[in-house]
């Protein structure tokens, strides 16, 4: 049924370059996307690529800008800016427009997924040696002025951050009258649960070749690997290998899940010369449309990120079973219960390691399962529906 607040010519125009199932910025809006259509919303999608879609949505595709690499989706914004201002000239209109960013002047409702501000702050400290490097930091100083815009612009009505971490950094940066509601990304409730540890478990350690005293600790990621801490990770492990053997009888290895021919390009020279024996104990796993059932073969999800909004990967870890062993980054209290559920490890070295050693010891065993909360497809939908009603009764009001 449709909401209330709704009219049949209450269109909604959804906006982004790469509309995606897998994608950080667009999975949950994927998943909603049958649920806002059983609510009546006639829904129109401007982008430049895009997973199938229900037919009932109308697409836009836009000219692509390939040559521009990073800065396509720049390319992108820009055009559906020109685009959106052109039809509004020409009378068109929607009844609410909501971006997945802050790249987009005129819009109605925005998803939040990161902050560049503070991404920039931790860039500014690291070596950037390549061009690519460079071109990156441009990219966030590029984000870092479309977030003030958006912020402080009087245009957007209601800004939609992942986490209660992510809204507690922008509201200081916000014009008045600016709303936040916290929408966490949601949970694909039919792939990740417990049942899957029973389902696949035996299968998938037997096509890993896990051994019953293998302890296995999964850090599942497709890039970004310094940023999510992905070497102190190993070298945490590394570090406890002989406590967990000589101890607890406990042979201690690491699942990279996610890790294409290109980043595994560049991740092997660097393990090479940093962990000898690497290959003994760490396993590489491309990019799988199937991660949960790796989640159900480990033991432990072990990712010491330096920054992010919320991490989807852990929430899906935790409904698989699997205790979270996680830094406070932005997101994490959505989802971890220290002590409950996990354990909230410090940044440094020692203390990571002392925190695992603590773990393993005693820790793994005192643990229940599963996240704090989460929320799934036809929940995030209902959000969704809700928001945009209150929007609309605003303008008529």
């Amino acid at each position: 049924m449709a909401s209330s607040a709704q009219t049949p010519a209450a269109r909604l125009l959804w906006i982004d370059p790469f509309f995606q199932a897998t994608r950080p910025t667009t999975q949950s809006l994927f998943q909603a996307l049958p649920f806002v259509l059983e609510k009546g919303w006639p829904l129109e999608l401007w982008c430049l690529d895009h997973d199938p879609l229900d037919a009932r949505v109308k697409v836009v595709k836009l000219p692509h800008a390939r040559v521009l690499r990073l800065l396509e989706p720049l390319w992108f914004w820009f055009m559906a800016w020109c685009r959106l201002s052109w039809l509004r000239l020409c009378g068109q209109s929607w009844a609410v427009v909501h971006t997945s960013g802050p790249d987009m002047a005129g819009a109605d409702v925005m998803s939040l997924h990161f902050h560049n501000r503070t991404w920039l702050r931790l860039q500014w400290w690291e070596q950037a040696d390549s061009f690519k490097d460079r071109l990156r930091i441009l990219h966030t100083l590029i984000g870092v002025v479309q977030e003030t815009f958006a912020f402080k612009s009087g245009r957007w009505r209601v800004i939609l951050p992942v986490s209660e971490g992510l809204a507690n950094r922008i509201r200081p940066q916000l014009a008045v009258g600016k709303r936040i509601h916290v929408l966490p990304n949601a949970l694909d409730e039919s792939r990740f649960h417990s049942g899957v540890r029973e389902r696949h478990r035996e299968s998938m350690r037997k096509e890993m070749q896990a051994q019953s005293q293998d302890y296995v600790f999964i850090f599942v990621s497709t890039g970004h690997y310094h940023r999510k801490g992905l070497m102190p990770a190993l070298l945490t492990v590394q570090a406890c290998r002989d406590m967990a053997r000589e101890e607890l009888g406990l042979n201690l290895r690491f699942w990279v899940v996610g890790a294409g021919e290109r980043a595994q390009s560049a991740l092997i020279p660097q393990l090479e010369q940093t962990i000898a024996d690497w290959r003994e104990w760490v396993q590489l796993v491309p990019p799988t449309q199937a991660v949960e059932r790796y989640y159900a073969a480990a033991d432990a999800f072990l990712f010491p990120s330096r920054y992010e909004t919320f991490s989807l990967v852990a929430l899906e870890a935790a409904a698989c079973g699997l205790p979270l062993l996680v830094t406070a980054y932005d997101g994490h209290e959505m989802y971890l219960e220290d002590g409950i559920n996990g354990f909230l490890m410090p940044w440094d070295r020692e203390g990571m390691k002392e925190r695992v050693t603590h773990f393993l010891r005693s820790g793994r065993h005192l643990l229940r399962p599963g996240p704090s909360e989460c929320i799934h497809a036809s929940g995030y939908a209902e959000c969704l529906d809700r928001v945009y009603g209150d929007v609309i009764r605003e303008r008529i009001a």
